[in-house]
């Protein structure tokens, strides 16, 4: 019976093993931008990418900042979060966002970020907090125990911001 038991534990699939949780580091490097984003968690279910400038904090949907940009994934899950920044300034903020780069990048398959890098130029208003929900997954085949996830944020002027301002189409997602 042992030699039994023994075989089939040995010819388990791995992924019927528990997956460990990730560690999930949201990091952003700055190119002529003048602010910074943040990642708070949100109060509710919220609208995936909904994307609204307000004059006070208590406008937003968060409940509170996500300590150190970091938090752990069970493979398998989800999490919606909100990006913030805050533009203290008498002027407007335009900027996009490049596509995310992941490391290490061994452990990218299995992954999908929900975010802002969709092609698309952002306005921040004069002392108004821009947010977006965003969704964070990982596969339930997930193989690591860590992910850095990191945008370049880059600032632009208005003319170029208005060229990419048009929402995008729900069907292209």
């Amino acid at each position: 019976m042992r030699a039994f038991l023994l075989a089939v534990f040995i010819t388990l699939p791995l992924s019927a093993a528990a997956s460990p949780p990730v560690r999930v580091d949201i990091r952003w490097e700055y190119l002529n931008f003048g602010a910074a984003v943040d990642i708070f968690e949100i109060e509710g279910r919220q609208q995936l990418w909904k994307t609204e400038s307000v004059k006070e904090m208590k406008d937003t949907p968060v409940a509170g900042p996500i300590e150190g940009a970091s938090f752990t994934l069970a493979p398998g899950g989800k999490k919606r979060f909100a990006l913030v920044v805050r533009n203290e300034t008498a002027e407007p903020l335009y900027f996009f966002a490049a596509p995310h780069v992941v490391d290490p990048v061994e452990h990218s398959l299995g992954f999908k970020f929900k975010c802002l890098c969709i092609d698309h130029a952002y306005t921040v208003g004069p002392g108004e907090i821009w947010y977006r929900i965003v969704e964070f997954r990982l596969s339930q085949d997930h193989v690591g125990d860590a992910l850095t996830v990191t945008h370049s944020v880059i600032g632009i002027d208005k003319t170029r911001a208005e060229s990419f301002a048009l929402k995008p189409n729900p069907s292209d997602f």
